[in-house]
């Protein structure tokens, strides 16, 4: 796998919150329950998501987590830079640490090529973009989790915002 738990763990995150309106804070647990994620490796992902500014959060009981930012810019690349994965995805695809032209191995090549395509695709692919495909094809959207099921909305005093459970 090339991406790894944590990093699908944000995007599958990131999805969620994207198909709630914009002012609309998700609880955690109602985030982890829909998207079948461990709560307390969620909590970890979300916070390195916060510390990037591709999420908000706001703490209290009538606390949660909302996008930062329009899901239309947020990209894949942008996750996977701040969940850290990227280092891992310049190493050599058969683990032979750092290879470079100069000392390829086998794969090199045909790495570098598929590496570029990929790199291109996540740096162009928004969280909106995925969320959009993922509603309009019942089996990705039941597996990325089922947003509409127990959630609610409530009115947080004295702010605009709602919440999700």
């Amino acid at each position: 796998m090339i991406l790894s738990k944590a990093t699908g763990y944000g995007i599958r995150a990131l999805i969620y919150l994207a198909r709630h309106p914009k002012d609309e804070l998700c609880g955690l647990e109602g985030i982890a329950s829909s998207e079948q994620i461990p709560p307390v490796f969620l909590r970890k992902v979300l916070g390195e998501l916060r510390r990037h500014r591709l999420l908000r959060s706001l703490k209290g009981i009538h606390g949660g987590y909302a996008l930062a930012r329009s899901a239309q810019s947020i990209t894949l690349w942008e996750v996977i830079e701040s969940l850290g994965a990227s280092a891992e995805f310049d190493q050599c695809i058969l683990g032979c640490g750092y290879c470079s032209s100069d000392d390829p191995c086998p794969l090199h090549q045909e790495w570098q090529v598929l590496r570029q395509q990929l790199l291109h695709s996540w740096q162009h692919k928004t969280i909106s973009e995925i969320a959009a495909e993922s509603q309009a094809r019942p089996g990705v959207q039941s597996a990325l989790g089922q947003h509409s099921a127990g959630t609610t909305d409530q009115a947080v005093p004295g702010e605009r915002s709602r919440r999700c459970r």
